[in-house]
């Protein structure tokens, strides 16, 4: 059987490993039968090399790692790769998936969320800031500026500022 082996950046604030952890859950109640376990690259554990050795020592012969990025910046252009071949792993066939966005559905989940906290269309009196966590790789930062320039044109609000 292949692992799916997810991985996200980490954190300091334990929530962000929690919140990778229930979703997860929900992987695992939808794919019972899957072997899927959760990494992090950095701040949180256990860590990307960590996970990829267990998935072998378990009797894997394969794995795909998911990176649950939104954008292909650094942590998905360099730092996953990296620690996937530092674990030198000869006998586990590793694939590395591509991140979650950009992506339709996330960009409406994240509509949905703000609709679920009272915010509507045509507020001019409202301004959104869609973050990001910023990137020295311009493509990466374009993509979240073209995503607000989207939100700007068809939400009628005051504004939305990257």
């Amino acid at each position: 059987m292949t692992a799916l082996v997810a991985v996200a950046h980490g954190s300091r604030d334990p929530r962000s490993a929690a919140t990778v952890h229930a979703l997860l859950d929900v992987v695992r109640a939808l794919a019972p039968s899957l072997d899927v376990r959760g990494s992090f690259l950095d701040l949180s554990v256990p860590l990307l090399g960590d996970v990829l050795r267990g998935v072998a020592a378990d009797g894997h012969r394969s794995a795909v790692v998911v990176p649950l990025l939104l954008g292909k910046a650094f942590h998905a252009r360099v730092d996953v790769p990296s620690a996937v071949a530092e674990a030198r792993l000869p006998s586990l066939d590793v694939t590395i998936a591509d991140v979650l966005g950009p992506d339709p559905r996330l960009e409406s989940a994240a509509l949905r969320r703000l609709a679920s906290v009272g915010v509507r269309s045509r507020d001019r009196s409202l301004g959104v800031v869609l973050a990001g966590a910023g990137s020295s790789h311009a493509p990466a930062n374009a993509l979240v500026a073209s995503i607000a320039a989207r939100w700007a044109a068809g939400s009628g609000w005051a504004g939305v500022e990257p």
